[in-house]
């Protein structure tokens, strides 16, 4: 059986097999959380992603840094005081939105209370909070979290009382989010490595030990558990009453989410590592050999089209557009596809619209909107490579135009 790679401690390579809330490869994957033979191991990290504010300023989370881009130009955001004004260092250089916390690491993307505060999870079992102002630790070296089942891989959600956490090891806790004292857990028999779904008063999470749980929101009080077949590394979509959830059974699932009934499934080729994406009664989907998946969620998820436009793994979620279905995969390319049939989009000289990167891309695809407030014109899309030199890259959503990139320094 091969080992469970999560303690950092033992050393520095074995952080190179953690992602930013999800965990890839059989070097990590015990042969007992896997319903069958799978694909070759992908044995990497990624970068987490999120958009932060009107300015859609977009956070980066990787390795021991947190660091906010400006989606303008690409460049790191610079800090300013109350009057709007740059400010400066001791050396008279700008000062900018960065932050090194050596030496624990950020694989999980924060929480943003939408005015002025992050709660970061950090890899090591702590919860910092920053100011957003500043980009300042207010909590020095983090709040331990009272339990010793794991570290933290899995993206936070948060209540205005509670915050629910999923450790990499097993068991899913909530927190108490006035001091990070525990309110209580729901124990699991593997790791939690995708962000539990709030939807009400019930919190919908996965776990590698092959089931979806439903339960209170409150108390942790289980509602119902349904086994999806193999392990589940990625959190279910809701939409109106339903839950889609993709599994290393090489399957996805239609779930009631009253009381966890499968009312639908429809067999992949491959496992699937993605949240679905279900736009206007279409589910879609990939999987780990490169199949893009589109489904009618009103008739039994019925096929309306598969196509295999890479020739390696898709983890990240496939962006679904108006007229797109935009996919980013290992092979280092990211493809546009038209949604209504899945075929290849073409530009002006007849060519099948790809970009293809220097590394491979398991990060998602972040799409961000026109801005008055900003020079940001046309909608334009952001993915994050595994090169440093190719941290992020922007194109334009309508032609694939190169924008900019950011380069770690």
């Amino acid at each position: 059986m091969i080992p469970f790679p999560i303690l950092r401690s033992k050393a520095l390579n074995i952080v190179k097999f953690l992602s930013r809330h999800r965990l890839i490869g059989a070097a990590i994957l015990s042969i007992t959380l896997l319903a069958a033979c799978g694909p070759a191991p992908l044995g990497t990290s990624w970068a987490g992603l999120e958009l932060i504010g009107e300015q859609q300023n977009i956070l980066v989370a990787f390795n021991d840094r947190l660091f906010m881009v400006d989606p303008v130009d690409g460049k790191t955001v610079k800090l300013r005081n109350q009057q709007g004004e740059i400010r400066l260092d001791d050396n008279g250089n700008p000062r900018v939105w960065d932050i090194r916390q050596n030496p624990n690491s950020f694989f999980s993307t924060p929480v943003f209370d939408g005015s002025s505060r992050l709660l970061v999870p950090g890899f090591n079992q702590v919860l910092y909070t920053v100011d957003v102002p500043t980009a300042r630790i207010e909590n020095g070296t983090g709040t331990p979290i009272p339990s010793n089942t794991g570290h933290l891989v899995a993206d936070l959600a948060a209540t205005e009382d509670l915050i629910y956490v999923g450790l990499s090891t097993r068991n899913l806790v909530a927190l108490n989010r006035d001091d990070f004292s525990l309110a209580w857990t729901v124990e699991t028999k593997h790791g939690v490595w995708a962000e539990p779904v709030l939807v009400d008063d019930t919190l919908y999470f996965t776990s590698l030990d092959h089931n979806l749980y439903a339960v209170d929101a409150r108390t942790g009080a289980e509602r119902w558990t349904r086994s999806l077949e193999g392990a589940a590394p990625d959190s279910p979509a809701y939409v109106d009453g339903k839950l889609y959830v993709g599994s290393f059974a090489r399957k996805i699932f239609e779930i009631s989410a009253e009381d966890g009934a499968i009312l639908n499934s429809y067999d992949t080729i491959d496992w699937v590592w993605n949240t679905p994406t279900v736009v206007d009664g279409k589910v879609y989907a990939a999987d780990l050999a490169g199949n893009v998946y589109a489904l009618d969620a009103t008739n039994g998820l019925s096929e309306l089209w598969t196509v295999k436009p890479a020739s390696m793994s898709i983890r990240a979620a496939p962006l679904v557009t108006d007229k797109y279905v935009l996919v980013a995969s290992r092979d280092q390319k990211l493809y546009w596809l038209n949604r209504d049939n899945g075929t290849a989009v073409v530009d002006a000289e007849g060519r099948a619209l790809v970009r293809e990167m220097q590394s491979p891309i398991f990060s998602d695809i972040l799409l961000i909107e026109p801005n008055e407030q900003t020079n940001i014109t046309e909608p334009m899309v952001v993915v994050s490579t595994l090169s440093p030199g190719q941290m992020l890259v922007a194109y334009t959503l309508e032609e694939g135009r190169f924008l900019w990139t950011h380069s770690l320094q």
